[in-house]
């Protein structure tokens, strides 16, 4: 057992008498007595007085109660502390957000990179006074060189034709190139568009900052929060703070990411129509808005999507009035989530409430004080997506669909009921969504931002519940996975079949749903249109790695609402598409085993297991639907093959004696296996866990494998038989709820580096991991060791592993 001096009352109720146990220095001097008696008089007695000592970090935020159950700070940002810190300018956390620029909901602003430390005059983003601050400026700017051109000449506002055949633009004629001020745009949505008529600020915390439930705070004011009591504020800003699914289409972090809007779910907990404040325009005044957007099979009372198109759940009135999840309970009727009327002159502070049953929204009245929500949902076997790990945005947008909300033909009777006095006609404003925004820009300007005081996010200490491994990631009953295909069963990962439906001619939905019984979750999918080939609709699971010479089993569980024929498919995940190995099985009504026979793979590569559902030898199966479940396929025969598609490095199911990935894949820098790329370096991981250690333990919780925590001062982690020959650098994978922390790397028993943990990253029970990146000089091989320097709070902080690159 460890004892923990903690920083509040040991110190200063017990005061020197634990001076050197806490690390304060102390001197003697007299104490004056009382008056001296008669006689002799033995010296006065002599007391510590303890010297000043360093400041200790401050101590860890407050664990909450909900509902009686305690949960802890994971991760908080408080852009620099509370209101009016005074901090300077400063930028923001590189390591929780990255700003990004995209043309969606008829926004009319670019998303810009500027920030105030360097952009002192034109900023869109600034952390000053305690506050994060998304300023919408009203400017012209392009943001993307979409505009062809074979000469200057053809370039519009004074551009330059560039040699890559786009115009290039500097409009603000500050020497900068306009798309160089913007935030990148990353392909996981609708590219921006040129010829913006004002700026803002736009950021999000995917692959940096994303968990899977937990309790969410943050505190926030409106745009033009300034304006005198009672003042009506111009129209067209839309800040918003919400949620998507981790699973999006940005690549990496070792994560699906493949899944498109609305499959892998958005969750907005604060969007802001301010437009809605004009009494004129809007009466009810429900300018504060919630709303939740998602995609399942159609419910009854759903308008069908378009056939291979897809439209969302909400629970807002579109597209479907609502949903019987958005009271909280699945069953009943329909609901829709109403806005809220609020006073934007004040800091209001929202909390997010989410488990595995659904999650809660509230304002002001917060949870842990016994709020009542304003929103409640209830996840239910469909909506799957909101059991998967997301992350948040926030950003300040100008004009669009709810900037402007109501613009497309809003019922009107004069042109005083329309936004900025647009024309009625036939009863019917013609707003747009560039001409409601009605900022008077040189004196209101500066009041157009959304300031956000603090983020919080939380788990509850009890954890929660985890899906079981499916059965079918163990293909041949020796009780050790050994499938080659991640999320076999549709129940550990349920979005990440939401869009492996693939259209060569042919459209259609899919999504993940719960049949009961001995299947329960399977994959579901409606055919639209079966096109003209097989492969017109298709379900594909790739890639995966396949080895020469090495024979493998595959097989599918299928259902069918007509009798059919379904080709089944090995080929190349690339072109030329190569088949390699093929199956028509007939599938009927009922659940049917696809048993294919064995295959042989000739070359390395990567394959896809295709499953074609469009038409077959010309008859179409336009209207059918089919359910797809324990997808398989792994080698015939294997001694300890290790599946290491979703694992982690080492986490290989046959008790850590193979401890890699397989053929053709590496560890990557989450600690996932990935696909090996020929001449780039890979790290040598030292998982924590696998160390000798002295003073500390494991426990789980860790990105990669489990963690050690208990590390403290003179506790030690070594790994023996280390080769350093090569290594220039180590970094650390770290988390603790103190900061300053720090270690010594130690090789063969000499001192390489220190690893220094400048600031906090969570709680101990769940901490959010960061990596502390070293330069090392050092060959041969020996023992390595992470050993701690003491820390006035006594844990260092959490280690889960070493790469070694």
């Amino acid at each position: 057992m460890k004892w923990e001096w903690k920083a509040s009352w040991t110190r200063g109720v017990l005061g020197c008498a634990l001076g050197v146990l806490v690390g304060v220095g102390c001197a003697v001097k007299p104490e004056p007595g009382p008056t001296d008696p008669p006689g002799p008089v033995d010296p006065p007695p002599e007391v510590a007085v303890c010297q000043a000592a360093p400041p200790a970090p401050p101590p860890p935020a407050p664990a909450l109660v909900v509902a009686g159950q305690p949960y802890s700070l994971t991760w908080e940002d408080d852009f620099g502390g509370p209101v009016g810190g005074g901090q300077a300018r400063s930028f923001l956390n590189k390591d929780f957000w990255v700003k990004e620029n995209l043309g969606v909901n008829n926004e009319q602003q670019a998303y810009t990179n500027r920030e105030c430390p360097d952009h002192p005059d034109n900023w869109n983003y600034c952390v000053e006074n305690g506050r994060l601050t998304l300023l919408a400026r009203q400017e012209p700017l392009d943001c993307v060189v979409w505009q062809t051109c074979s000469d200057s000449s053809q370039c519009l506002n004074g551009g330059t034709c560039a040699s890559t055949g786009y115009c290039l633009n500097d409009r603000n004629k500050n020497g900068v190139w306009d798309h160089d001020e913007c935030a990148v745009f990353d392909g996981a949505s609708n590219a921006p568009a040129n010829d913006r008529l004002f700026t803002s600020g736009r950021i999000k915390s995917d692959e940096r900052v994303e968990f899977r439930y937990g309790y969410i705070e943050f505190r926030a004011r409106m745009p033009f929060a300034d304006l005198p009591a009672g003042a009506t504020p111009p129209g067209g800003l839309w800040p918003a703070i919400w949620m998507l699914g981790a699973n999006s289409a940005i690549t990496g972090g070792g994560r699906d990411d493949s899944a498109g809007w609305p499959m892998l779910g958005e969750i907005d907990i604060m969007e802001y129509s301010q437009i809605k404040e004009n009494p004129a325009l809007y009466s009810e005044n429900d300018s504060m808005g919630l709303n939740t957007l998602w995609r399942e099979r159609p419910e009854a009372g759903e308008s069908a999507a378009r056939p291979g198109g897809w439209e969302p759940n909400a629970c807002s009135g579109w597209p479907n009035n609502g949903d019987a999840k958005c009271d909280g309970d699945v069953g009943g009727a329909r609901s829709v989530w109403a806005g809220r009327a609020i006073d934007y002159h004040q800091w209001h502070t929202w909390g997010f409430l989410w488990d595995e049953t659904g999650f809660r929204i509230y304002i002001d009245e917060l949870p842990q004080h016994g709020g009542t929500p304003v929103a409640s949902f209830s996840i239910g076997d469909d909506a799957t997506e909101f059991r998967q790990p997301m992350f948040l945005i926030l950003n300040n947008a100008v004009g669009g669909t709810l900037g402007c909300t109501g613009w497309e033909n809003r019922a009107c009777t004069t042109s005083a009921q329309c936004a900025n006095n647009a024309a009625c006609v036939g009863g019917k404003c013609q707003e747009n969504a560039s001409t409601c925004v009605n900022v008077d820009w040189a004196t209101q300007g500066a009041m157009a931002g959304l300031e956000v005081d603090y983020v919080r996010w939380y788990h509850r200490d009890s954890g929660y519940p985890q899906a079981p491994s499916a059965a079918c990631q163990d293909g041949n009953g020796d009780g050790e996975p050994d499938n080659l295909i991640h999320n076999c069963g549709f129940n550990e990962d349920f979005t990440s079949h939401r869009s492996d439906l693939f259209f060569e001619g042919g459209a259609g939905l899919t999504d993940v749903v719960n049949e009961g019984g001995g299947h329960g979750y399977a994959q579901w999918v409606r055919i639209d249109d079966s096109g003209a080939q097989g492969y017109s609709v298709q379900v594909r699971q790739e890639p995966v790695p396949l080895s020469p010479g090495t024979t493998y089993s595959w097989k599918v569980d299928l259902k069918a609402s007509t009798a059919r024929t379904v080709p089944l498919k090995i080929a190349l995940a690339h072109a030329p598409w190569t088949v390699i190995a093929s199956f028509d099985c007939e599938v009927g009504t009922a659940w049917t085993t696809c048993n294919a026979p064995d295959f042989t793979a000739t070359v390395a590569d990567t394959y896809k297991f295709e499953i074609d559902l469009g038409t077959h030898l010309g008859v179409k199966f336009n209207g059918s639907e089919v359910l797809i479940d324990n997808m398989y396929l792994g080698e015939v025969a294997r001694s300890c093959q290790p599946d290491c598609t979703g694992k982690l490095c080492g986490d290989d199911g046959c008790g850590g004696s193979c401890g890699t990935c397989r053929a053709g894949t590496a560890c990557g820098g989450w600690g996932q296996c990935v696909a090996f790329v020929e001449g780039a370096k890979q790290p040598k991981r030292l998982e924590a866990e696998a160390a000798t250690l002295v003073g500390c333990s494991v426990e789980g919780g860790g990105d990669s494998g489990d963690l050690v925590v208990g590390f403290e001062g003179g506790d030690s982690l070594c790994w023996s038989g280390v080769d350093l020959t090569g290594i220039t650098h180590v970094t650390a994978h770290v988390g603790s709820t103190h900061g300053q922390g720090q270690a010594r790397l130690r090789f063969n028993d000499a001192d390489l580096c220190s690893l220094n943990l400048d600031a906090a990253t969570g709680g101990w029970s769940s901490p959010n991991l960061k990596d502390v990146p070293v330069a090392v000089s050092g060959s041969g091989t020996g023992t390595l060791c992470l050993v701690g320097v003491t820390h006035p709070e006594g844990q260092i902080f959490s280690v889960d592993y070493l790469d070694l690159r």
